[in-house]
């Protein structure tokens, strides 16, 4: 697993989310709240829109995102079948889609970013456990009797309890096989952290389902009845015109 791009894609996307979800949650909260503020106002529909709008361009970010583990999201709104203002606010807001997009950005975001960044703080601590060889020399951690020593104290910061001094190359050597086999194990899990994130994606940012879609198709498949080119009849009349 280690070795495949899944789980840095997999890094990748959550990563992305920890950063940008809290910042989508923000703005698509204040855009609801202004929406719904403004909606009492009828010489404010055009803002109201633009509320609207902005959680949608919110979603459509998410759905390209998605792309970091699988492919983008697809999407279909609801169209504007009556023209003016408020045409397009009754679109807008009775489309069984923004819900669902408010849904995914502002009620699931405390539990979505939960998830991410539970599994990053697992996940980043073993890659630099990995990387050790690396840094530990450029380090120096405090020793029980408050002075600074070389290197890296895998236990408590303060030099105080159990713990590893690696301020060896044989130590940081030995100490990043150990990380990497951890982190060969939980690379299953930011990959599989991924997955469920972008299923709860899926769930609710792609289009419903269509409820006759079964029936759509059968009447668009060919049916048991087929044309087939008439042959000519053969008999007394076939035989006279024949002979004219």
């Amino acid at each position: 697993m280690l070795v495949s791009p899944a789980p840095w894609r997999a890094t990748g996307y959550l990563a992305g989310y920890v950063v940008a979800g809290g910042v989508f949650f923000a703005v698509a909260t204040a855009a609801v709240v202004v929406g719904i503020v403004l909606s009492q106002l009828t010489v404010t529909l055009a803002l109201t829109i633009g509320s609207v709008w902005v959680v949608r361009c919110c979603a459509q970010v998410e759905r390209g995102r998605a792309a970091l583990v699988d492919a983008p999201i697809p999407y279909a709104y609801q169209e504007v079948t009556e023209p003016g203002l408020v045409g397009h606010l009754k679109a807008r807001c009775t489309d069984p889609v923004f819900y669902r997009d408010c849904c995914y950005l502002i009620l699931l975001h405390p539990f979505l970013l939960l998830l991410d960044a539970l599994t990053l703080l697992v996940w980043l601590p073993l890659l630099a456990g990995v990387c050790l060889p690396l840094w530990f020399w450029a380090v120096e951690s405090r020793q029980a009797d408050g002075g600074f020593a070389e290197g890296v104290r895998l236990g408590r910061s303060d030099g105080t309890g159990p713990g590893i001094w690696i301020d060896t190359w044989p130590a940081a050597l030995t100490a990043s096989a150990v990380f990497l086999v951890l982190a060969a194990y939980a690379s299953y899990a930011v990959v599989a952290a991924a997955r469920l994130h972008l299923a709860v994606a899926h769930t609710l940012l792609r289009p419903p389902p269509d409820p006759l879609a079964e029936a759509k198709r059968v009447l668009a498949a060919p049916g048991p009845l087929h044309l087939t080119p008439a042959r000519p009849v053969a008999g007394p009349a076939a035989d006279e015109g024949h002979r004219t």
